[in-house]
């Protein structure tokens, strides 16, 4: 009887201890974007956190890269952290010149947070390094009429029908009385198999529209490219995006965030599956929020990561939430790989102590309740356990005693 429970006993501490393993995370870096609308002579300091989610020794290399790299100044450059520091704040200048005015459009910059990797007796590097980005985004006004566009490719199967979205901002000051796109798609040998024309829209300054055409698939599964032309009042804009008629390769399969709190850094767990038959290499998740403006409120990426062929992994990513209203927000996840991408719209309600992401086919928090508690969830088990130790104790010391 002894034996008994103590395997008992043995295989609940095990099964507590393996609940308690945390799971393994990256370099983070926050915010994931930052938006300047232009000012002439504009100058500046902006402020980032670096995170240290493994609570390790580590050194970490900032840079920057883009078209504004020479308009902005890191006052720091190497930084080291120790295991206590989950995260270090720091410090940009950026100063827009007055040339700027001068090209109107979107204008950026990424402030790149480069792990070290360690040295080994040798001399010689070891280990992975990760790298996470916070961007710089400066919408420089144009007087006249100016898009931005981009595509999305819904229900791409064989022998089906499929949605192209087209979703159009207006940058600009001036409306737009007339709005439409073509959509002229290849294959991956540049032979053209189909053009399909959107519908027409007018579009205020500031606003977005969707543009909507179909197409009735009569290709096999494969790697498709789109080559899009935005039309409005006499203008145009062209740009490009691949997409998969088949089975999609990569899966966006949940989304989960545990004991979320407003105002606080969130954890995503973004879990994908790879459908393909090879492995993906330097799979990242990209979620953009939208304010009621339309405008992008939060811009975070996930480390990148290897998937194995036929597998489920998670992407973690990390949400500052500091400054965000409780509310609903449109939103969109992005898994990129290959040079290509798994797109979702979503959205999501935010709450004091939930988060409900709705658009995947799951959501967070079922609504209504309140946001699980791992420790709470631990407690439960373990009682359970204890009863479960306590009748197979009554049980055997019962059987003894018929026995006598």
């Amino acid at each position: 009887m002894k034996k008994q429970i103590t395997k008992l006993n043995v295989l609940t501490i095990l099964f507590i201890v393996l609940l308690a393993v945390p799971f393994a995370s990256s370099l983070g870096i926050t915010p994931g974007r930052t938006v300047i609308d232009y000012e002439s002579g504009l100058e500046k300091d902006i402020s980032f956190s670096v995170l240290n989610n493994e609570k390790k020794n580590m050194k970490v290399l900032l840079t920057v890269s883009g078209d504004l790299n020479e308009s902005i100044t890191l006052y720091d450059n190497l930084i080291e952290f120790k295991p206590g520091d989950e995260s270090k704040s720091f410090k940009y200048k950026i100063k827009l010149p007055d040339s700027l005015s001068n090209k109107p459009g979107l204008h950026t910059a990424d402030i790149v947070a480069l792990e070290v990797p360690e040295a080994n007796a040798e001399g010689a590097f070891v280990g992975a390094t990760v790298a996470v980005v916070s961007q710089v985004h400066v919408n420089v006004p144009c007087a006249g009429k100016c898009i931005d566009a981009e595509l999305d490719v819904l229900d791409a199967q064989s022998n089906g029908s499929a949605s192209f979205i087209v979703t159009v901002i207006n940058r600009g000051k001036l409306g737009i009385g007339d709005v439409r796109a073509v959509i002229d798609i290849y294959t991956p040998l540049n032979e053209k198999v189909k053009t399909i024309e959107t519908d027409y829209r007018s579009l205020e300054a500031g606003k977005s529209t969707a543009l909507t055409g179909k197409w009735k698939v009569e290709v096999p599964s494969g790697n498709y490219l789109a080559k899009v032309t935005v039309f409005y009042d006499g203008e145009s804009q062209s740009f490009e995006k691949q997409f998969v008629v088949g089975d999609e390769i990569l899966s966006i399969e949940s989304i989960l965030v545990n004991n979320f709190r407003l105002g606080e850094i969130a954890k995503l767990q973004i879990l994908v599956e790879n459908k393909w038959n090879k492995d993906l290499k330097s799979v990242f998740a990209n979620l953009i929020v939208y304010n009621e403006d339309n405008q992008v409120m939060t811009d975070i990426k996930s480390a990148s990561e290897d998937i194995p062929s036929l597998t489920k992994k998670e992407l973690i990513a990390y949400w500052d939430t500091v400054g965000v209203n409780v509310g609903e927000y449109s939103g969109k996840l992005m898994v990129r790989y290959d040079g290509k991408s798994t797109d979702k719209n979503l959205v999501l309600k935010v709450n004091e102590d939930s988060l409900d992401v709705f658009g995947v086919g799951y959501a967070v928090r079922p609504q209504g309740t309140k946001g699980v508690n791992i420790t709470f969830i631990l407690i439960v088990l373990v009682v359970i356990l204890l009863v479960v130790n306590l009748a197979w104790f009554i049980f055997f010391r019962r059987m003894m005693g018929k026995k006598k």
